[in-house]
């Protein structure tokens, strides 16, 4: 009988877990970093610094995406991906004209996904899931 996804992504997350999660983890930190970086140097009138800091959002972003790509409800990886294309999208208007509420609502909407997948991959790994803002941030 073949494995099936969900019996896959735990395998996965068993053997490789802890740097996945590590990696994943940080994505999620410095995705919220850039979008604060942007905000900070919109506020300060700094917009071509800005836009390398949205850029770089962005590109956190797709390697985010392509993180969460595998979990195992296909109607969660669809879900994600129609968020990650908001995202997208949301990011190349503020490239175009930043608006400093549009991007709060990219970091409440991050931070929100990341708790989400904090949640559930805790269990997997056999303790409560840290809150987002107490992962430590890599180097």
């Amino acid at each position: 009988m073949a494995a099936s996804h969900y019996s896959r992504y735990v395998q996965s997350m068993v053997a490789h877990g802890g740097q996945r999660m590590a990696d994943i983890n940080w994505l999620f930190t410095s995705v919220d970093a850039s979008l604060r970086v942007a905000q900070k140097r919109l506020n300060e009138d700094e917009r071509k610094r800005a836009m390398v800091s949205l850029q770089h959002a962005k590109n956190l972003c797709c390697f985010l995406q392509k993180s969460l790509g595998d979990l195992p409800d296909p109607k969660l990886v669809k879900h994600l991906d129609e968020f990650f294309l908001y995202v997208d999208t949301a990011i190349d208007s503020s490239l175009r004209l930043p608006l400093d509420d549009d991007l709060t609502e990219m970091r409440t909407l991050v931070s929100d996904l990341h708790r989400g997948w904090s949640h559930l991959v805790s269990p997997i790994r056999g303790h409560a899931a840290a809150p987002p803002d107490q992962v430590s941030e890599r180097s």
